[in-house]
């Protein structure tokens, strides 16, 4: 091959006739180089796509696979309930082995509580009761009434919000929650039980529902 047929063929490769890129290639590598660069060559992640390697709105809904994304697991009622049967003749208001269940308040809100239970009373006075106690060592120290029985028949009894609704209602659709201010911390609430005007109060299926609002 001639001088001249191979500076010919060279220069339809790139190549300049001495074996060097030519200077239309150099610019074109140059070139794809700068392109490249900040996109997949800028990627700090290895098999994996890190924050930082996405534009904000760069991802859109619809390219997002079903499923791809979870939350994280909720938990923001805590519920505990004890089967019975739960007697007790105390008159002050004693725990009998719960339902109890803890709750944490991040920062200053209110927290819910909802209880519910069958309870009956046997013996005693014509105005005996079985009553349900809400204690919280920090908040409800003097464990103030939330439920109360009347019959030696079981009753079904569910937490009333209200100022002196004491006794609770029998009503599934009439029962509600407990509401008020709590500070920053951990609280436990406990179930107590009491007896008023004498006899036994035995309590069965007691359950309580506390979380946190705000």
């Amino acid at each position: 091959m001639s001088k001249e047929q191979r500076d010919s063929t060279a220069s339809r490769l790139g190549y300049a006739s001495r074996g060097l890129p030519s200077p239309a290639l150099l610019v074109a590598v140059i070139a794809l180089v700068a392109a490249l660069g900040g996109t997949a060559l800028a990627l700090p992640g290895k098999n994996s796509v890190k924050a930082n390697d996405i534009a904000n709105n760069a991802v859109k809904g619809k390219a997002i696979a079903t499923g791809a994304i979870k939350p994280a697991d909720l938990d923001l009622i805590k519920v505990d309930g004890e089967a019975g049967p739960l007697p007790t003749a105390s008159v002050p208001a004693t725990n009998l082995g719960g339902p109890s269940v803890k709750v944490t308040v991040p920062e200053t809100g209110l927290v819910a509580i909802y209880a519910r239970g069958t309870g009956e009373i046997d013996g005693g006075n014509q105005n005996a009761l079985a009553q349900v106690h809400l204690f919280e060592p920090k908040l409800l120290p003097n464990a103030p009434r939330i439920l109360e029985f009347n019959a030696s028949d079981p009753q079904l009894r569910i937490t009333t919000p209200g100022t002196g609704n004491v006794d609770g209602t029998a009503s599934l659709t009439r029962g509600g929650w407990i509401v008020f201010p709590a500070e920053k911390g951990t609280y436990t609430f406990t179930l107590f039980y009491s007896v008023a005007g004498g006899g036994t109060g035995t309590f069965t299926n007691t359950g309580i529902w506390a979380g946190v609002v705000g």
